[in-house]
């Protein structure tokens, strides 16, 4: 069976979030979801926070949805991993410590928006983590997944073959728009399933435009029509955010 679900969404215990975590389980079962996973950010956070964060995600899940609790670390340099489907905080701040911590714990970490970091990452985090976004629809757009991450993604995959990519939707507050979803096969509805899949790469990642596969691009005609795509969403976002400019100063003359 297939289920549908989002992951890198923050509730009200990040600063940053507009909604409980009540208003997000609704507006996830609304939009047909069987799981949503958490990334609460960790400057907000201590053990005894975390602890009525992960038994409120148990609270509110049953045997139709899941909120898996995570968090997203902010590490040296600012780098940020997200760890997803764990139940402990830490306040270490070294990435592969943190990359660590996670797969301690059982979880999923994966490195957020490798927009933010010109595509970099710390040498040897490959190998302590299970993946990348290559596609955040908060930093590159709900639209077209991003090239020059897919690039990151392929490159850091010859040092560790079962790196996967992610597509994480960083909501901070509920909307109408496309989504990034993650879709894969479980007929059992439990979090340790749903961890296990997205560590093997037994998942999809897709809006109503783009389907990709978490291990492999379906060959280079794919990534070149993510490429064009990519260059003409940045085109028209750049002449739609110049009009918008042009328009405010034209209403505050």
């Amino acid at each position: 069976m297939a289920r549908v679900g989002i992951i890198h969404v923050h509730s009200r215990y990040s600063y940053d979030g507009q909604h409980t975590l009540e208003e997000i389980r609704l507006f996830a079962k609304n939009r047909g979801y069987s799981f949503v996973g958490m990334a609460e950010h960790s400057d907000t956070l201590d053990e005894d926070k975390m602890s009525h964060f992960v038994a409120e995600c148990r609270r509110l899940s049953d045997p139709a949805f899941l909120l898996i609790p995570g968090i997203e670390f902010t590490c040296d340099g600012n780098l940020h991993l997200l760890g997803l489907g764990i139940e402990h905080f830490s306040d270490t701040k070294s990435p592969i410590s943190v990359a660590r911590f996670i797969r301690g714990q059982g979880g999923v970490a994966i490195v957020s928006h490798p927009i933010r970091y010109d595509y970099k990452i710390p040498s040897g985090l490959e190998g302590e983590i299970h993946g990348i976004e290559i596609w955040n629809a908060a930093y590159d757009g709900r639209f077209v997944p991003n090239d020059r991450s897919i690039a990151l993604w392929q490159a850091l995959r010859g040092r560790n073959s079962t790196l996967r990519a992610f597509g994480g939707q960083d909501l901070h507050e509920i909307s109408g728009r496309c989504h990034v979803k993650i879709t894969l096969p479980c007929d059992e509805l439990k979090q340790e399933t749903i961890l296990q899949l997205l560590k093997e790469g037994n998942f999809l990642i897709a809006n109503p435009y783009f389907r990709l596969r978490p291990s492999h691009l379906a060959g280079e005609t794919n990534l070149h029509s993510i490429i064009w795509a990519r260059r003409i969403y940045c085109l028209a976002k750049g002449m739609r955010d110049r009009f918008t400019r042009l328009f405010q100063d034209a209403h505050t003359r």
